[in-house]
C-alpha cells in the first residue's frame, strides 16, 4: 500500500525540482527526504525519480503518481471537512496568513468578526509574503493564505490549491512631490531615468516592475528593495526614487508623495485567498472565507480610490 505522507513528499520534490529544495519546504533534512523517496519507490515497485543536472525529475511512473497524489489529497481534505461538519460545526482551529497590507486591511477585521461569532473557533494568524506562505499551505501548516497576483504576470497555478478571488485594485505611481512630473499626467515610459523602489528578489512585486518597464522600452534601475509599502513610501518621500503602490497600502497621509495613475498602461493587482483543494467545505474554513470575503466587499465599496472592485 502506498503511503500518503510519502506521496505528499514526492509532490514537493516534483514541484521544486530537487531533494534539497523539497526538504527545505517540508522542514526535513535532505537525507530524510531521500529515505522517504527510496521507501516510496520500493512500495510502488518502480523508479519515480531520475537525476537531471543538479536536481531530479519525475519518471513517467512518477508523473502518474503525482497526478493521483493531488486527487488523493483533495479527497482526504473533503473527508476531513465532512467529518468536521458532522462532529463539530464551526469549531476547531483555522491557521491563516496574509501579506502585511492584506493582513491589516482584510484579515484582522475578518478574524475579529469570527472571534465574536464563533467562540469555539481557535484562530491563528501570521503575516507572510506569498512565496513564504504557499509552501506552508501545501503541507497543512496553514489553512487560508491571502496572496496577490498581477494581471501582467502569468498565473502560477497549483493543482493542489483552490483560488478564491477577493478584490482587485489599480497600482499608482508614487513620486516625490518635488519630482518634475508630480503635478501632471505621468507615464511609465517617462520614468526611465528614475530609480525604482521595488520588492525583494523572487517576489511578484519585483517581477511586475521589471515587466512594466520592459513594456515601456527600458530596464528599470532597481537598487532599493523592500516588501513593506510603508518603507517604500518613506523612501519615495525622501526623494530616493519612485514606486508602484496599490490603494490598500495608502492608509495614512503622505504629504511628501504624489500619486498618479500611469497614463500609458493599467497595472492591476488582484487579492485572492488560497486554500487546499477540497478543504473549502470545512465549516471552519468556510466561515473564515465568508468573513474575509465580506470584509473585502465592504472595503471595495467604501474605497476612496477609483478602480477598486470586487473580483
Amino acid at each position: 500500500m502506498l503511503n500518503v505522507n510519502r506521496m505528499r513528499v514526492l509532490r514537493e520534490v516534483a514541484a521544486r525540482g530537487s531533494i534539497a529544495a523539497a526538504a527545505e519546504a517540508l522542514y526535513l533534512s535532505p537525507s530524510a527526504v531521500s529515505q522517504q523517496m527510496s521507501t516510496l519507490e520500493r512500495e510502488a515497485g518502480v523508479e519515480l525519480l531520475e537525476r537531471a543536472g543538479r536536481g531530479v525529475r519525475l519518471t513517467p511512473a512518477g508523473e502518474r503518481l503525482v497526478t493521483y497524489t493531488e486527487q488523493v489529497l483533495a479527497v482526504l481534505e473533503e473527508a476531513q471537512a465532512d467529518v468536521d461538519a458532522v462532529a463539530h460545526g464551526v469549531a476547531g482551529r483555522v491557521h491563516t496568513s496574509a501579506f502585511p497590507t492584506a493582513a491589516r486591511t482584510l484579515l484582522v477585521p475578518a478574524l475579529a468578526r469570527l472571534k465574536a461569532a464563533y467562540p469555539r473557533l481557535q484562530l491563528r494568524m501570521i503575516d507572510l509574503e506569498p512565496e513564504e506562505g504557499i509552501p506552508l499551505l501545501r503541507i497543512g501548516e496553514l489553512d487560508i493564505l491571502l496572496t496577490y497576483e498581477f494581471e501582467m504576470l502569468p498565473p502560477r497555478l497549483d493543482p493542489g490549491l483552490e483560488r478564491v478571488p477577493l478584490l482587485s485594485e489599480p497600482m499608482a505611481i508614487a513620486l516625490p512631490v518635488s519630482h518634475p512630473l508630480a503635478a501632471g499626467p505621468v507615464r511609465i515610459a517617462d520614468l526611465r531615468d528614475d530609480a525604482w523602489i521595488v520588492g525583494r528578489d523572487g517576489s511578484p512585486f519585483l517581477e511586475v516592475q521589471i515587466r512594466v518597464a520592459n513594456e515601456a522600452g527600458y530596464e528599470p534601475k532597481v537598487d532599493m528593495h523592500s516588501n513593506d509599502y510603508q518603507v517604500i513610501l518613506a523612501a519615495v518621500e525622501a526623494g530616493l526614487g519612485v514606486a508602484l503602490v496599490p490603494p490598500m497600502a495608502r492608509f495614512a497621509d503622505y504629504p511628501g508623495v504624489a500619486f498618479r495613475q500611469p497614463a500609458d498602461m493599467e497595472i492591476r493587482r488582484h487579492v485572492v485567498a488560497l486554500i487546499r483543494r477540497g478543504s473549502g467545505t470545512s465549516p471552519a474554513v468556510a466561515a473564515a472565507l465568508g468573513a474575509i470575503k465580506s470584509v473585502a466587499r465592504e472595503r471595495a465599496e467604501a474605497s476612496a480610490y477609483a478602480g477598486v472592485r470586487i473580483d
